[in-house]
């Protein structure tokens, strides 16, 4: 072998085994590595005395949050909360009695009224007779937070070290700020309303009156490679409500539909909009589907609330209601089982109660059909509409005509390769197609349901956008075909949705903080990420208003409000969970002991709370959206009109602009606009073309939907 031919291979070998070694790092496994938090930011402790032979217990460091005090704890031992706690200063004793601790936070006290310079702190172990330490820090007067009052904000969620948000006021003016900053060197994001947002630690403004949804990912790589499950990935999300009203308003002639003052999302895990809702007929013709949730309010509580059909109620007549049928009707059988039937075999299973609405969802089967099941959904579906024929009978699974495309601009389907359907609106849904026989879906179905489940909140462009940010937009562009393709010109319309994110990359979990009574201590279940209640708003008013309403399915039945009814037993929740007793002994069996026939609810379900509070919003427009016609407006951007087109809506998912549509009845104009890729925390003020000629303003706040109605000339 010449040298030169051995240079080459040598090359070539370095070449490969280094390139190899890159893209192991970068993209190989990586969840067993540990991040350890960067704490050198905070100041050290001094420690004064410790009981160092019985536990090592010390104080490192600690941190300042106006008058609470937190305190990192290390120790060589376990079992050692709940603690005694003194904190001294010139004389003045403050005493602590049986505070919990876990792993994983820093131990709090509050409140402090201490003055600016050195204090004492002496933390005793109730778990471990002889083990206490004490150590000295330093207080500062002058690092007062003025934190709002408990009762004006509710926060659900995560609770540790990793996230810390709370409202504050800074120069009369309220803010958003997390106290966490948690850093372990990781890339970090933060996201309001699913956007990303800069210097949440330092304080962003915010409007009172709305919730925000704030959740913080750390992965170890550049987040876009979040898909990678591979990598140590982490989520938190905490959920804020701050009551009060959003201030100052817009010039405009229109007259506001606001956010009720009487509206504020449950303090307690249960929902309460089917109690505290003012009663409310359905609105006129518009399909409001909704689940019972709470066991002990009367089902025609929600009937009286604006909802048309519901899941779950006692003794609900069946065509009150409605039913998403699943794989286990059919005993979780495969398509090879179902496309073995005879005709009069389907036609035995399709014996169905008279529902109201009925949904198919064989999720466990291709979305797209091959012909055998195609024919016998066709045989089901006509003799269910044949025995039932006042019911609303629809595809989840299988989709209508013209099922979602799911646009957005980071590759997803491109908005400019879909303007032509305006044109010629054709159906994109193979299953639509004709049998052979000259049988096929298009005349069965006379309600068509478009997709609006949550998306990832990633990949995320240079402005902080995900393709959650396009579902709004591309629903209502799915909707808008399929109402002009002919055999569906007398079907209903309506959105589907889901009030959480179901993980498509096995994406953590998100650690869920419960305080129970009964035992006293911790509960931290693991969940699901929750949707934006945003964006909640806005598909329960976008659905009303422009199409005929929505099905909001939901994954649990009625609860319970014993707030201590937690299964944790061998048959819970596979996602996990983790106890930490009060009194640092109670064991887990403790929890759900007591007799009940439901539990307490697993998360708190804001979503629902403002899918209900839209459905009330829309009702105080009902005179106008039902019989009116739908205009989208033109609207002036950076000093130039931007006149509608028919594909208005798909032009604002490509330019990521503002979207402005109208009702028009008579002399009456109801105007309903959303701008899904602003700033969480941006107010922008838009003016308006009316179909009178005249002009004015809407506000739109960040991405939540703002809904007026007025008087044209």
């Amino acid at each position: 072998m010449s040298k030169s031919t051995f240079f080459w291979i040598t090359a070539i070998l370095v070449f490969l085994t280094g390139s190899g070694l890159w893209l192991w790092n970068r993209f190989g496994p990586s969840t067993g590595r540990d991040y350890p938090q960067k704490v050198e930011a905070y100041p050290v402790a001094k420690t004064i005395d410790s009981s160092s032979s019985a536990c090592d217990l010390v104080v490192r460091r600690y941190k300042q949050i106006g008058n609470e005090m937190q305190f990192e704890l290390a120790a060589n031992a376990g079992g050692l909360s709940p603690y005694n706690v003194e904190i001294a200063q010139k004389g003045k004793i403050y005493q602590f009695k049986e505070v919990p601790h876990r792993f994983g936070i820093w131990l709090s006290i509050m409140p402090l009224s201490l003055e600016t310079g050195p204090a004492t702190i002496k933390i005793t172990s109730l778990g471990q007779p002889g083990c206490e330490t004490s150590a000295s820090f330093e207080f500062d007067t002058n690092k007062k937070v003025e934190i709002l009052d408990p009762q004006s904000w509710i926060r659900q969620g995560s609770k540790d070290n990793w996230l810390d948000v709370r409202p504050v006021m800074v120069n009369e003016k309220l803010h958003l700020k997390d106290f966490g900053n948690y850093d372990d060197g990781r890339t970090k994001v933060v996201m309001i309303d699913g956007i990303e947002v800069k210097g949440l630690e330092s304080g962003i403004e915010v409007k009172p009156g709305f919730l925000y949804s704030i959740t913080a990912r750390w992965i170890d790589a550049p987040y876009n490679d979040w898909w990678n499950k591979m990598r140590n990935r982490s989520l938190r999300q905490q959920n804020i409500w701050i009551s009060g009203k959003p201030g100052a308003k817009e010039d405009t002639k229109l007259t506001r539909v606001e956010i009720p003052q009487w509206f504020s999302p449950s303090r307690t895990i249960n929902v309460d909009f089917d109690t505290k809702f003012p009663e409310f007929e359905p609105i006129k013709g518009k399909m409001v589907m909704q689940y019972r949730l709470n066991d002990y309010v009367p089902t025609e509580n929600y009937y009286k609330r604006g909802i048309n059909y519901l899941s779950g109620g006692k003794d609900t007549p069946a065509p009150r209601m409605h039913y998403t049928v699943t794989p286990n009707y059919f005993a979780d059988r495969d398509e090879k089982w179902f496309s073995s039937l005879s005709q009069s075999e389907v036609e035995t299973w399709a014996g169905v109660p008279n529902f109201g609405v009925y949904a198919l969802d064989f999720e466990f089967w291709n979305q797209h059909y091959i012909p055998e099941v195609k024919q016998r959904l066709i045989w089901f579906a006509k003799r269910i509409r044949k025995n039932n024929p006042d019911m609303y009978l629809l595809d989840y699974w299988g989709g209508g005509a013209y099922t979602n495309p799911h646009i957005n601009t980071m590759g997803g389907k491109n908005p400019k390769e879909l303007m032509g359907d305006y044109n010629d609106p054709k159906s994109n849904n193979s299953n639509f197609e004709p049998l052979p026989n000259g049988e096929s879906f298009q005349d069965l179905f006379n309600t068509t349901p478009i997709d609006v489940y949550p998306k990832p909140m990633f990949v995320m462009d240079d402005k902080g956008n995900t393709p959650n940010n396009f579902v709004l937009l591309s629903a209502i562009h799915s909707l808008r075909i399929n109402k002009l393709i002919p055999y569906q010109k007398n079907n209903k319309f309506i959105f589907y949705g889901w009030n959480r994110y179901m993980p498509l990359y096995h994406d953590p979990i998100v650690p869920w903080n419960f305080q129970l009574t009964e035992p006293k201590g911790e509960l931290v279940m693991n969940q699901l990420e929750m949707m934006p209640a945003s964006q909640a708003l806005s598909m329960s008013l976008f659905s009303l208003i422009l199409f005929d309403g929505y099905y909001l399915w939901h994954d649990s039945g009625p609860s319970s409000n014993d707030p201590n009814a937690y299964n944790v037993g061998a048959d819970a929740s596979p996602w996990g969970n983790e106890w930490y007793p009060a009194d640092g002994k109670t064991p887990k069996t403790e929890i759900g002991k007591k007799p009940r026939e439901r539990d307490a609810p697993y998360y708190w379900d804001y979503p629902t709370e403002f899918y209900s509070l839209g459905n009330w919003m829309a009702k105080q427009v009902e005179d106008v959206i039902v019989g009116g016609t739908n205009q989208d407006l033109a609207i002036q951007l950076d000093g130039n009109w931007v006149q509608p087109k028919k594909e208005q809506v798909l032009l604002a998912i490509d330019k990521k602009e503002p979207f402005v549509t109208s009702i028009v009845k008579g002399n009456q104009i109801v105007v309903l606009g959303v701008d899904s890729f602003q700033s969480p925390t941006a107010n922008r003020v838009v003016k308006v073309k009316l179909p009178d000629g005249s002009e004015t303003s809407i506000e739109l706040y960040g991405n939540w939907p703002s809904l007026y109605r007025g008087t044209l000339k």
